[in-house]
This record gives structure tokens, C-alpha cells and sequence, in this order.
């Protein structure tokens, strides 16, 4: 089930909404500065057959919990060049930032 999102929240404030824990922290241990997920950013991985998969933020946001959740689009792109649509999805931050470690630039995505 996926959690409700509550209200939208910018990268800088999500170490407010953390209980505790640093998030900030978190994301500099990765070399990705926390503002770096926010909407209309784009993220990417590359799986072992070469097929590059983009996640485009929508939004980020906490649950009724006070955990972060990025809402993102994803498409994939075969490399013989076809593309597909992959649908909304949404992952905790942490999830996100794991699976999705490549900040890509608007003119590449």
C-alpha cells in the first residue's frame, strides 16, 4: 500500500521533517546535495542489459508518519533507442536516493 503524502516540502526543509535522524547528512555521504531531489528533477540508473531508466521528480513530500517520499515518473530507454513510459511511481527518499544515484542534467534528460 502506498503511503498518503502529505504536504510538499523542499529539499532543504526534509532534515526538518525527520524525527531526528539527519537526513542531509545522509545525502552528503553520497555526494548528493539534499536540494538535488526535488520536483523537476531527473535521476537515472543503468541496468546490466545497457537499458537506461529515468525517474523525473514530481513531488517530495512526508506521510502521516513524518517519513519523505519523492513521486516520480520513470521511462525507459532500450539501447537500440526505443523509449517507454514506466508510469507514476513512489518510494521513500532513502529508497530513491539508493536506486536512483545519477543526477541528470534537463538538457540530457
Amino acid at each position: 500500500m502506498v503511503p498518503h503524502v502529505h504536504g510538499e516540502v523542499k529539499g532543504h526543509e526534509l532534515a526538518e521533517h525527520d524525527n531526528g535522524r539527519s537526513l542531509s547528512s545522509f545525502f552528503l555521504k553520497r555526494g548528493r546535495h539534499l536540494d538535488d531531489v526535488r520536483a523537476g528533477s531527473s535521476f537515472q540508473r543503468v541496468h546490466r542489459d545497457r537499458m537506461i531508466e529515468t525517474a523525473q521528480v514530481l513531488s517530495v513530500g512526508t506521510d502521516t508518519y513524518g517519513i519523505p517520499h519523492v513521486r516520480f515518473q520513470v521511462s525507459f530507454r532500450r539501447p537500440n533507442q526505443s523509449r517507454f513510459d514506466g508510469g507514476g511511481r513512489m518510494l521513500a527518499l532513502k529508497s530513491f536516493a539508493d536506486q536512483y544515484r545519477e543526477h541528470v542534467l534537463a538538457l540530457e534528460a
